[in-house]
């Protein structure tokens, strides 16, 4: 990048060569400047819709031409709706802006996006969360002089409904055996895959598997006997690996004091293969 002076835009004289065309670039490595850039990028492409008043002032608008127009009251109701329906439609759209890239990706029939991948959600935050709760459940049991931690991994789903918000995870509400009804997410997936799968990490785990019913001709994996959907679904691996996508809040950063702790257990929840808390820390470590 180059910047003789002080109106001159940072500029690569290959990649400007290679485009023809003006450039102002910019060295991304952070992840507040990638937001700030997809978020540049979005807006200056795409156009905002009206505002609420604005449509509001356009529909009045439309409504009084159409009365002036449409003076025969004897049409059928319906008739005079659908019209005046309509009318206020057209009125909207011909005010709504739209972008040059907008209208020629439409018109070349271009798709929203390119990939060469798929991808898989991983609510990484509500899972450390739930490590978090399980670590601090075994200290306070420790500290009480209780000598024995209980298994946090075999324990029963609906021993954990009514904890739901404190642990601030994710559940979707599946069928099981016998049309029975239980809480299942990714967490209680991966804790409770098959003996076969122990090397595997989480990150791994959510990139090579799904969960299904029926007997696919995939490779595929029991649940261990204390999963919910143990006896009605299995894990199934993919044919094609995915890329694991983290969703929810962002991992707490390394560099704060109040959050390294979090930030180390975060990466350890995503790369070391973990049924408990016990597998990724001691109960008197941090």
């Amino acid at each position: 990048m180059k910047r003789n002076h002080e109106w001159i835009n940072n500029f690569n004289e290959w990649i400007m060569s290679a485009c023809r065309s003006n450039m102002d670039i910019k060295f991304v490595w952070s992840g507040s400047d990638a937001k700030a850039l997809a978020y540049y990028v979005t807006d200056y492409v795409t156009k905002s819709s009206l505002s609420f008043h604005d449509s509001l002032a356009l529909m009045i608008k439309a409504t009084k031409d159409f009365d002036k127009k449409q003076s025969d009251s004897s049409d059928n109701i319906h008739e005079r709706s659908r019209r005046l329906l309509l009318k206020m439609h057209n009125t909207l759209a011909s005010q709504q802006e739209l972008s040059g890239v907008q209208v020629a990706s439409y018109i070349l029939n271009f798709p929203d996006h390119y990939t060469t991948h798929e991808f898989q959600k991983i609510y990484l935050i509500g899972i450390e969360n739930h490590l978090e709760k399980c670590l601090q459940d075994a200290k306070t049991q420790q500290e009480n002089g209780s000598n024995m931690i209980e298994n946090q991994t075999y324990a029963q789903i609906h021993e954990f409904e009514d904890d739901l918000d404190v642990l601030n995870e994710h559940f979707l509400i599946e069928s099981a055996e016998n049309n029975k009804m239980v809480f299942v997410n990714s967490r209680i997936d991966y804790q409770h895959r098959d003996n076969t799968l122990n090397n595997y990490c989480l990150y791994d785990f959510t990139k090579t598997t799904s969960i299904s019913r029926g007997r696919p001709s995939n490779e595929r994996y029991k649940f261990l006997p204390q999963h919910p959907q143990h006896f009605s679904h299995i894990l199934m691996k993919w044919t094609k690996p995915r890329v694991p996508v983290l969703i929810g809040p962002m991992i707490p950063r390394r560099e704060r004091d109040e959050t390294k702790e979090r930030y180390y257990r975060a990466i350890l929840t995503l790369f070391v293969p973990w049924r408990t808390i016990t597998d990724l820390c001691d109960v008197t470590e941090t």
